[in-house]
């Protein structure tokens, strides 16, 4: 690879913690600079400014540098909701419309001011939509300026950027797909290579006997009707293989290939950046 294509520069947005891995390009790619930071956890209608003050701040060492930039958005932040096919609905705007109505039926009168979006999928086919504070996005971008480098190429809710990483291996059989992050899980249905139920939760889930009570609470409270037990899991802090069973489920745990100058143990807050 020529070395004139700009190295990549891989970025996950938490709440209390922004971390930039720079990534070059070639046939073996290999970590050549890497670095988290740490910042007080913001509250309030606007929680994910102590996050785009500190991605700014990390960011004004690189100004200049040949970057393609994506960034992860921790599911702190994103919301989602399946979106189930609608035969008279005419075109994307209206499926837009319906996913909107969606957020707003389970939030109420806070959903209306989001940034809604919706997956690619097959027509008919249920749709998972993502939806965001309406400023996060261009607070995002106001990062990286059109006229500078690096240059901010996609921005991507960590449930989707895990998605399209592996799906390969999620989509061959209906399962479950859980993701962990600290005092956050994630945890999607797929059945018939097609999202069916998606839920985000607040609280810590550090072992495996408690994402089998998770996921027993949201098997009961989901209206998919399903016998899977399969489950593959995203925990990359929890240090350790994933035992592959756990009160009833069989557990998969899903992790990055190999990467030169990338230690997965020690590296571990890394591993949503390098998702993307």
């Amino acid at each position: 690879m020529s070395r004139l294509w700009p190295d990549r520069l891989r970025v996950s947005l938490g709440p209390d913690a922004v971390a930039l891995v720079r990534v070059t390009r070639g046939l073996r790619p290999r970590v050549v600079a890497k670095q988290v930071v740490e910042f007080e956890p913001g509250s309030g209608s606007e929680a994910w400014a102590s996050a785009t003050a500190a991605l700014a701040a990390a960011l004004a060492p690189l100004r200049g540098e040949r970057l393609d930039a994506t960034v992860v958005l921790s599911n702190h932040f994103v919301r989602y909701a399946i979106v189930r096919p609608d035969a008279v609905l005419a075109g994307p705007a209206e499926e837009l419309g319906l996913a909107r109505f969606q957020f707003a039926r389970i939030y109420g009168e806070r959903a209306k001011g989001w940034d809604v979006r919706l997956s690619a999928g097959r027509r008919g086919a249920p749709r998972l939509a993502s939806a965001l504070d309406a400023g996060l996005v261009p607070a995002i971008r106001a990062c990286f300026p059109r006229s500078a480098r690096p240059r901010l190429v996609s921005v991507q809710p960590y449930l989707m950027a895990a998605f399209n990483r592996w799906y390969g291996s999620i989509a061959q059989a209906d399962g479950w797909l859980l993701l962990v992050e600290p005092q956050r899980a994630c945890v999607a249905m797929i059945a018939s290579q097609r999202w069916a139920a998606v839920q985000t939760l607040r609280g810590a889930y550090p072992a495996p006997e408690d994402w089998a009570a998770l996921l027993d609470r949201e098997r009961l409270r989901s209206d998919v009707q399903t016998e899977a037990h399969s489950v593959h899991v995203v925990a990359p802090a929890g240090g350790g293989s994933i035992p592959g069973e756990a009160q009833g489920w069989t557990l998969r745990g899903l992790g990055l290939p190999p990467l030169e100058g990338l230690v997965p143990r020690d590296d571990a807050r890394l591993a949503m950046a390098l998702t993307a």
